[in-house]
């Protein structure tokens, strides 16, 4: 069993644009300390968006530090928009990595729009990084 070791969790505090289909970075996790050679890493993210006009799906990411050219930790799968685009949706994604030989992780939730020819907007969102060893 995995012991809990650190852990950061952030938020963003004013909305956040998804400019039509361009990936965009919603929520970062600020560096967490790494206090073992070897870890697991646990990251959980959730957001809340309205979908921009015409919207159809909705791909969340985990991805490797601050940008959307970070390594993809995640799937990218996109999730169908479950009502009619302009409406609130929720997005949930975990995912989990091995890391080696670091002395500090930092991930990002990104989002991206398909088929949309409107901006969405991120209401609310967060991410949390749990340290994992044993």
């Amino acid at each position: 069993m995995s012991e809990l070791e650190e852990k950061a969790v952030n938020y963003i505090t004013v909305n956040v644009t998804l400019v039509t289909t361009a990936e965009t970075v919603v929520v970062s996790s600020g560096p967490v300390k790494v206090p073992r050679q070897t870890c697991k890493v646990l990251i959980k993210a959730w957001a809340q968006l309205t979908t921009g006009a015409a919207t159809t799906t909705v791909t969340p990411r985990i991805r490797q530090g601050t940008a959307v050219t970070g390594a993809l930790v995640s799937e990218a799968n996109p999730e169908a928009v479950k009502a009619v685009a302009g409406s609130t949706e929720p997005m949930f994604i975990e995912a989990t990595e091995e890391r080696q030989n670091v002395d500090t992780v930092e991930y990002s939730l990104t989002l991206a729009q398909a088929s949309a020819t409107g901006n969405g907007t991120v209401l609310e969102a967060v991410i949390e990084v749990e340290i994992l060893g044993g």
